[in-house]
């Protein structure tokens, strides 16, 4: 059964930033083991703290972003942002996670299928979605290219203490 995916509620907020945190712990400690404890600690302090607020932001508050949810069994399960520029016919997946319990099964694809027909829908001409390069982001390529994501720019982000 594929999820269901719906608007995004106030009431969703706290699970959202839950699913946000929970899925991106792999994702800071590949940061960590990167850049080194000394690096992390200044570049990444409070992390979980700042993906929360930033995730907040986007899904709720003056400035959101449209934004869904999927649901597996009426549980929330992944969540999903997006950027537009109608000008430009420009969209962009911005935030997005499935949590660990519910992830192989489908529902970031099924995500991906919704906002991009979506975005298609309002008009936009190219979509974009940018993710690391380092091994904890390999899951996330893999989606983004059965999403059908084909071109990529490789970028680097170099760090230094001073």
């Amino acid at each position: 059964m594929a999820a269901h995916i719906r608007e995004f509620q106030e009431s969703d907020l706290s699970r959202v930033q839950d699913i946000a945190a929970a899925a991106w712990v792999p994702v800071f400690s590949s940061f960590q083991k990167l850049v080194g404890d000394a690096i992390f600690d200044l570049a990444f302090p409070q992390w979980e703290d700042e993906q929360r607020r930033l995730v907040g932001e986007a899904c709720h508050g003056d400035n959101s972003l449209p934004a869904w949810v999927a649901l597996d069994g009426g549980e929330i399960a992944g969540f999903i942002t997006v950027e537009l520029n109608h000008e430009s016919g420009k969209g962009e997946i911005s935030f997005n996670a499935v949590h660990p319990h519910f992830q192989n099964r489908g529902i970031g694809t099924h995500m991906y299928t919704f906002v991009l027909d979506w975005l298609k829908g309002q008009g936009m001409k190219v979509i974009s979605v940018s993710t690391g390069g380092d091994p904890s982001h390999a899951p996330a390529r893999r989606a983004y290219e059965k999403a059908g994501f084909t071109c990529a720019i490789p970028s680097v982000r170099y760090y230094l203490e001073i």
